[in-house]
């Protein structure tokens, strides 16, 4: 009898060790992911930061009149852009 109750205390104790072990491996599976992810982010904010601040300096080598120059091509090419856009919608 007393040989029963120990393999069953066993058998108990296995199971909870398994389903920790399962439970652990799961948590450790998304930790990695977790982690991975967030070098990932890391990586791509210094190369965003890195890339501003190129975009900053070239920008500031570029004589201020030929800037706003630039700016108001731009904006006024997009707001023709939206134009046709607009009567593109008002025909359809």
């Amino acid at each position: 009898m007393r040989a029963i109750e120990m393999k069953a205390k066993l058998e108990e104790k296995i199971k909870a060790l398994e389903e920790e072990k399962n439970m652990l491996l799961e948590e450790i599976s998304q930790l990695r992911e977790v982690a991975e992810l967030s070098e990932k982010a890391k990586n791509l904010e210094d190369e965003v930061d890195k890339l501003r601040k190129e975009f900053r300096n070239l920008k500031g080598k570029i004589p201020q009149e030929l800037l706003q120059e630039f700016d108001e091509t731009v904006s006024s090419s997009v707001d023709e852009e939206k134009c046709s856009n607009c009567e593109e919608e008002e025909f359809m």
